[in-house]
């Protein structure tokens, strides 16, 4: 009998002395504080489905955004089907090509590193994900990094070939960016943009054939909707 009034006690005792701060979901998590802020995730990646309970957390909840902030970027472009890389096979050994790249990287890492929020911004190799990787994944990933955040970008673009007002001296080139902003440490999205952008360009001197327009057209527009995105980006981590 001592014992059992014994137990009772100490469940009392137990109860009384924990905290209704952090509240765990039925799959373990424990996910939000009493204030609304969500500081660990709520999603379940072993069932991939969300609560009810969670969900409604997720919508009325809200995530904390630090004042030194690390992001990783990722280029979803060299896996999707749709991009320059898949339709243009492009030696990796082409040093044009390389470079355009580099000026891709520049122009976007130019911008966010603008934000005062922003410390440092870390590229994810491609050796790191292929084409099968998830947005789990890609999130794992980016905690290995010890990334704040993970910028995931997908790079589409391609020449107007049936614009019938051009003239064989001019060429018209479109790009459009897709992109996310996933915090690492809730896996919640707060951003994403589609941007399109589109240049137009005519032939000026006989020393650059039609083809070398083409390219110089096409990297112009890229750039234009990288550096568009990266403002984005800037803005929303100025205003959160």
């Amino acid at each position: 009998m001592r014992q059992i009034i014994g137990l009772i006690f100490g469940v009392i005792i137990f109860s009384s002395c924990s905290t209704p701060m952090n509240m765990a979901s039925s799959n373990g998590y424990i996910q939000q504080n009493n204030t609304g802020t969500i500081d660990q995730s709520l999603f379940n990646s072993q069932d991939r489905t969300i609560s009810e309970n969670d969900i409604k957390k997720l919508l009325d909840g809200k995530i904390l955004i630090g004042d030194s902030l690390r992001i990783a970027l990722f280029n979803y472009s060299f896996y999707s089907k749709g991009s320059y890389y898949f339709k243009h096979y492009v030696p990796w050994n082409d040093e044009e090509f390389l470079k355009t790249q580099q000026e891709y990287i520049n122009a976007l890492t130019s911008e966010i590193n603008g934000a005062k929020k922003v410390n440092k911004t870390l590229l994810m190799p491609s050796m790191m994900a292929d084409e099968k990787s998830t947005i789990t994944n890609l999130r794992e990933t980016a905690v290995r990094l010890q990334a704040d955040f993970l910028l995931v970008y997908n790079i589409k673009s391609d020449i107007y070939y049936k614009y019938k007002v051009l003239k064989a001296d001019e060429t018209k080139a479109f790009a459009t960016i897709e992109a996310f902003l996933m915090d690492s440490r809730t896996g919640v999205i707060p951003f994403t943009t589609i941007i399109t952008k589109e240049s137009h360009r005519k032939k000026t001197s006989n020393e650059i054939t039609t083809e070398e327009l083409r390219k110089k057209v096409e990297k112009e527009v890229v750039l234009m909707a990288l550096k568009e995105m990266g403002l984005e980006i800037k803005e929303f981590f100025s205003k959160n």
